[in-house]
């Protein structure tokens, strides 16, 4: 049943092995911001476990107000010796890796978007004008050039969940992000990979929807693409839900219709029970009808991965009654 994911596919001619993503999922292991020797097996374990493509935690570009917990990867001069040790265990394994390049914007404080925001009398995200908006936009740059000459397969720009170029694109200020896409593209090239992660949710904001119809979309999404977007990352909470009324395809299959683009998929897939699906079965059964009705290319893994490394290789060899229950530790951090 499943071995149409398993299938290969290329993306702008990377070869990919299959169709299942490694989900970025923030770790906050990497002290000063450098990839350590375990950050380097745990993503080793993911590829040898079957992943074809491992897209990174969130991994910040040099500005001062990019996060401030020292324990998130950077992508920066002094932290691509760790990268490489890093991309040296995923390498062997055939699986390819994107770098995701993640600004938290608003959603720091103090931090930095689109828009400021006032708390108690006090101004805690100050708007991203002259300067201080080309710092941004430079910083993402240069993020993405180093990216490239660490050994990176590609890139994804963290562009969800009301982080800082989400909050451009809620802000009705698409200019700015396509830009920024159109410039990273002149400097990489034009064969390299460059993927963006949507969502209509945000951090702390379940409801959020900045699409209210696939014209919405058509208007942020067609101009992305032009810039220079290859690939989307539809990023849900429950993958299987419709997005607008009228249509039973969610936010990966309008993404798909409205770009023509490589697209990925993402939210609560897996095998096992969940609070929200239900019996295991029936959610992969939903995977493999929206995949067949081509809503999407890629299928993104976020918990049972982080709890079971070997997961994409258990599915394949239909070892399905020795995958490790992520609900059971969904909290814990796994090597």
């Amino acid at each position: 049943m499943l071995d149409p994911l398993f299938s290969p596919y290329e993306i702008k001619n990377l070869p990919l092995k299959n169709r299942f993503a490694l989900a970025p999922m923030t770790r906050k292991q990497s002290p000063g911001g450098i990839p350590t020797a375990t950050v380097a097996e745990y993503y080793r374990r993911r590829a040898a476990g079957g992943v074809g493509l491992i897209i990174t935690e969130g991994t910040l570009p040099e500005h001062s107000l990019a996060a401030h917990d020292t324990n998130i990867p950077r992508i920066a001069e002094d932290t691509v010796e760790g990268w490489r040790l890093v991309l040296d265990g995923i390498r062997p394994t055939g699986t390819k890796t994107f770098v995701q390049i993640w600004h938290q914007g608003p959603k720091a404080r103090p931090g930095i978007g689109a828009t400021s925001i006032e708390e108690e009398g006090g101004t805690v995200v100050e708007e991203a004008v002259g300067e201080s908006k080309q710092e941004l936009f430079d910083a993402f740059v240069k993020g993405s050039v180093l990216a490239k000459k660490t050994g990176f397969d590609g890139i994804e720009l963290h562009g969800a969940h009301g982080y800082l170029l989400d909050s451009f694109l809620r802000a009705g200020q698409v200019d700015f992000v396509c830009d920024l896409v159109c410039e990273v593209r002149r400097q990489v090239g034009a064969g390299y990979p460059i993927c963006i992660r949507f969502s209509q949710w945000g951090v702390g904001d379940f409801d959020a929807r900045q699409f209210h119809s696939p014209q919405d979309m058509e208007n942020v999404l067609l101009p992305l693409k032009d810039a220079g977007i290859d690939i989307f990352h539809a990023s849900t909470r429950r993958f299987w839900l419709p997005e607008f009324e009228g249509s039973d395809m969610n936010l990966a299959g309008w993404t798909k219709k409205i770009t023509g683009c490589p697209t990925i998929t993402v939210g609560n897939v897996g095998l096992v029970k969940t609070e929200f699906f239900g019996t295991g079965p029936e959610s992969i059964h939903e995977v493999m009808r929206r995949f067949k009705n081509e809503e999407f290319d890629m299928v993104a893994i976020g918990r049972p991965l982080l709890s079971d490394a070997e997961w994409p290789n258990k599915v394949h060899a239909g070892l399905n009654d020795e995958l490790v229950d992520h609900y059971q530790g969904a909290n814990q951090i796994y090597p």
